[in-house]
């Protein structure tokens, strides 16, 4: 748990704000650390960031439905301590497990928190592989919305929607990502 005493005296805040920010501060550390190892991947495989505008649109990306006991699994929640980054990561082995990538490596995690009247507790991770082995996908960019609940005390984060876009090699769509299967 991310232990940041100094908090409690600086911001006169309630323990639920109070916990959402050492999960919101887990979360971008924890973002920190992948952008820093993942650098060198970045900049040799040409994926970039996602803007915060189309990852907050579901309709970008294809729908994902995960089927038999992963849907156990992924309905579990998320504790806000562990941090939203972490909590996409595990999400997503869950999505892979089902074609033997559990253990695949990603390149960048981007973290987008969307507070607004209708749904003030909506989050979103989008995670990136590139380097595939794939003729025809040169990445593969995941969409992992989550929604905060629970009483203010232990608040979690429940997964809403899973989504994925693909980056083509070949085709009209050359470096361009997309919902479609690429040709």
């Amino acid at each position: 748990m991310l232990n940041l005493p100094i908090l409690n005296r600086l911001l006169p805040v309630s323990r639920t704000s109070n916990n959402l920010l050492r999960g919101l501060m887990a979360s971008a550390l924890f973002s920190l650390s992948l952008i820093s190892v993942s650098t060198h991947a970045t900049t040799s495989n040409s994926v970039s960031t996602i803007s915060r505008a189309e990852a907050a649109n579901p309709a970008n990306f294809k729908h994902l439905n995960i089927n038999g006991s992963a849907v156990t699994s992924a309905s579990a929640p998320c504790s806000i301590k562990k941090g939203l980054i972490a909590c996409g990561l595990e999400k997503l082995k869950l999505i892979n497990s089902s074609i033997n990538e559990v253990d695949a490596d990603y390149d960048l995690a981007q973290a987008f928190y969307y507070p607004s009247k209708s749904q003030p507790k909506t989050a979103v991770v989008v995670i990136i592989r590139s380097g595939l082995m794939d003729d025809s996908v040169s990445a593969e960019r995941y969409r992992i919305s989550f929604t905060l609940k629970g009483k203010p005390s232990d608040l979690n984060w429940q997964w809403v929607q899973y989504g994925v876009q693909y980056q083509c090699v070949r085709g009209n769509k050359v470096g361009k990502w997309t919902k479609s299967l690429c040709p």
